[in-house]
């Protein structure tokens, strides 16, 4: 039974393994390593994965969904023809594919997967990317930050003996920074920083957002399918973008067009540049590193291709990036070797890879001037490195209290309710005058993300007690009964099989195509996908593949 490494993006989902001391990209049912991570319902109740479902995202985007790995973690719903998921359950779907993918390239049957996640993940949305394994029938026991992935991928390929690292990371709907450390087989996390509502998907936006404004169009009023087919035209037009110096922005269907070049991108983007820089900032701050003392910049994620996000890099940071392999890949091929680094492969050697807390943990003290609005007290500050204990202490703020509610919480901001609550601890406490209860609290956090909180009443040395807790969000996070339910519950979506995958994958870009085209043009796609349906019908497999090979090339001339 094989341990398989996941990138489980935003925008695109990778899978690899390990061979030979080296990682593997394993390829899905169409012959890529990028599997979209876009989920669609069909009519008749099948799950689709992938290409075909992102080209279902403008003919039926009632039913399909995309970047929901954005909501990890979150009480948001997506509603896939009249069926609600969560963004953990959408993400199964993905993971079962990939599950799936792999087994049949790998040959054997696959139980664990080493999962990759953003440095700037909390701890909600890591759980949450733990049960969506769970959901898929995967054991998920480590998640890896994509950093030091993109770090070990970046070290096997320049064979230095050690180096320090600024990894960008910017996919198609989070950016992370990070600052690592390679050196004596250990990678270390030396500072993080991000924002997980910054990626490609955001340059696709500004780009729909001028394409309306220059044809008085409101953005915000547009229905889902004509929002779906814009911003579909916007990313093909951004990835043009990437090869070229210029293009234009067409949408047949509204009978309109707008030139647009990397200039003026630079421009429309600037709001989102600013954005970067701030993380970029942060990361070198809390890292105390300057630019001369970083020996590589480390692209990942899609959207770090783009020529204005380079040139916007290598301005900010006086440096040109590197590419030490494909920012797509680079993170895939990392946890691939780290999945062969948990099956004890021989050919690898043993790789120790630190973990750091990416936010500052802490607990709740009064607030004299505003009672309602108590104050952070930072127990374990952001880019300690796990596994890590720390202590502080504290006292009654009120004479004869007899309750002490010790809150947990996560993030920077200096009041408590503007950080993210992960639970409390209530503790029964002696009523003595103000400043004589001696609270000892520890936050305990392991390598996994596991946050143990101990809370010990001190004030009677012969009597002390002591309350536990291991945190979780229940209002998020499933009971064991509830995730075997659902996970019963979800097997009975079926994934689309992979022998119909090509005919799916030619009917919903002609649905596509026609929803974006107009005159002769839709025509044609009409005519072809009623000579499909006829080939379908009639059971002939060789008229079937005539009518999908001359699909295809009509498709790719239209496009």
């Amino acid at each position: 039974m094989a341990i398989i490494g996941i990138d489980l993006g935003t925008t695109n989902s990778l899978v690899s393994g390990c061979r030979d001391g080296r990682a593997v990209m394993i390829p899905n049912s169409l012959g890529g390593n990028l599997t979209p991570s876009v989920v669609s319902m069909d009519e008749n109740g099948e799950i689709c994965v992938g290409a075909v479902a992102k080209e279902r995202l403008v003919s039926h985007p009632e039913a399909s969904a995309a970047s929901f790995k954005r909501y990890m973690g979150t009480e948001k719903v997506f509603t896939l023809a009249g069926n609600d998921f969560t963004p953990q359950e959408l993400s199964s779907f993905v993971l079962r594919q990939l599950k799936e993918d792999a087994e049949r390239f790998l040959g054997e049957e696959v139980t664990e997967a080493v999962i990759s996640v953003p440095a700037y993940f909390n701890d909600n949305q890591r759980y949450a990317t733990k049960e969506a394994g769970r959901l898929a029938g995967i054991h998920v026991e480590r998640l890896v930050n994509e950093p030091s992935a993109a770090a070990l991928t970046a070290s096997r390929i320049s064979g230095e003996e050690e180096g320090s690292y600024l990894v960008f990371d910017f996919g198609g709907g989070t950016l992370d920074v990070s600052v690592v450390d390679y050196f004596d087989n250990v990678i270390e996390i030396v500072a993080v920083s991000g924002d997980n509502r910054l990626g490609g998907d955001d340059f696709d936006e500004v780009i729909a957002r001028s394409f309306c404004a220059h044809h008085q169009m409101d953005y915000e009023s547009l229905d889902r399918q004509k929002k779906a087919s814009l911003l579909r035209l916007c990313e093909k037009c951004k990835q043009e973008l990437t090869s070229q110096d210029e293009t234009e922005l067409v949408w047949e269907a509204e009978d309109k067009r707008m030139p647009i070049n990397n200039l003026v991108l630079a421009g429309l983007g600037q709001n989102l540049f600013d954005r970067i820089s701030h993380v970029i900032d942060t990361a070198l701050r809390d890292s105390a590193r300057t630019m001369e003392e970083i020996d590589e910049i480390v692209l990942v994620g899609g959207s770090s291709k783009m020529p204005v996000v380079a040139l916007y890099l290598q301005t900010q940071l006086n440096r040109k990036p590197g590419m030490v392999a494909s920012p797509d890949e680079v993170v895939a091929m990392g946890v691939g070797i780290y999945a062969g680094i948990k099956e004890r492969k021989a050919d690898i050697r043993d790789l120790v890879l630190t973990d750091i807390c990416p936010f500052t943990l802490g607990t709740n003290v009064v607030n004299y001037a505003d009672n309602d609005n108590p104050i952070m007290s930072a127990v374990m500050e952001r880019n300690s490195v796990l596994p890590c204990s720390k202590t502080e202490w504290y006292t009654n703020s009120c004479d004869n209290q007899t309750i002490i509610v010790v809150g947990i919480y996560q993030g920077e901001s200096f009041y408590c309710n503007d950080n993210l609550k992960l639970g409390a601890i209530e503790m029964d406490i002696a009523p003595v005058r103000a400043g004589r209860t001696r609270l000892k609290v520890r936050f305990t956090y392991d390598i996994n993300g596991i946050l143990e909180v101990e809370v010990t009443d001190c004030t009677n040395p012969a009597a002390e007690r002591t309350k536990r807790k291991v945190l979780a969000s229940e209002n998020l996070r499933l009971t064991e009964e509830e995730l075997e339910r659902r996970l019963e519950e979800l097997r009975t979506y079926k994934l689309m099989p992979r022998g119909g995958i090509r005919v799916k994958m030619v009917m919903a870009r002609g649905e596509r195509l026609y929803a974006q085209t107009l005159g002769y043009r839709r025509q044609e796609v009409a005519m072809m996908l009623g000579q499909i349906q006829q080939a379908i019908a009639g059971r002939d497999d060789r008229q079937l593949a005539a009518c999908l090979k001359q699909a295809e090339a009509l498709f790719d001339q239209l496009e």
